[in-house]
């Protein structure tokens, strides 16, 4: 643990940090085109250090202190801040449990937290920044028929590793995953959630996973039901 200041688009913050190795330190977060293509797809932040080239993922609070006070007090300083419920520290925690059943996911660098209540941007992780990818979607869109089944059904084999494990994905779909010219899948939204007890409710639990709308169209997300039932029937 180490308390740094990091320069956010050229203003100076502090935050507390955490796996930190000297040197990573990050020390100018910057946005460029690459930030701008990754914010398209996903709700947070993005920079990268210009010392290191370490991807950093930032998120904002959800509430304005001037506009509503007790919301952002309660929300996004006690629980998030204070109580330690803040992003970065839940996806260091989830990427843990998805490297641990064998997928694939960026190294991280750091992951921390502004105490500054006038640091709107509270949460950091700092993590490796994988060269040459796509996203999951992208891949996908470019592939022919038989390259895209043999692509989900590596998909589908590293959700069932997830659910060997004991957990499920909370928002599965195609740009939560970045993917190699080799087609390898690199997972970079790692949010998990434990699954349910009994072998029912976890098929359940893995099912409603399955079918977020978002997870390409109803054809391919068929595909992918199918083969996971013949997975998880196959024990």
């Amino acid at each position: 643990m180490k308390f740094t200041a990091v320069e956010v688009d050229g203003r100076r913050r502090g935050y507390l940090l955490f796996e930190y190795v000297g040197a990573y330190t990050p020390l100018n977060l910057a946005k460029d085109e690459r930030s701008r293509l990754l914010e398209q797809v996903a709700s947070s932040e993005f920079y990268f250090d210009e010392s290191t080239g370490a991807l950093a993922k930032v998120k904002s609070d959800k509430y304005d202190w001037r506009r509503n006070p007790f919301r952002w007090f309660w929300r996004d300083y006690f629980e998030k801040r204070l109580l330690f419920q803040f992003e970065a520290r839940k996806e260091i925690r989830s990427k843990k449990v998805v490297r641990a059943a064998g997928l694939i996911t960026p190294d991280c660098v750091a992951w921390g937290l502004s105490l500054n209540p006038f640091n709107r941007r509270g949460s950091l992780l700092l993590m490796e920044h994988v060269h040459g990818v796509v996203t999951g979607e992208q891949y996908f869109t470019g592939l022919g028929e038989a390259d895209r089944m043999a692509f989900l059904s590596r998909f589908c084999a590293d959700v069932m590793k997830l659910a060997r494990a004991g957990y499920v994905h909370r928002d599965l779909h195609m740009n939560n995953v970045l993917c190699k010219p080799s087609g390898s899948i690199v997972w970079v939204d790692t949010h998990v959630k434990p699954l349910p007890l009994g072998k029912r409710a976890k098929w359940r639990a893995i099912y409603r996973s399955i079918s977020n709308r978002r997870l390409l169209d109803d054809h391919y997300r068929q595909w992918i039901h199918d083969d996971m039932k013949q997975r998880w029937m196959a024990g």
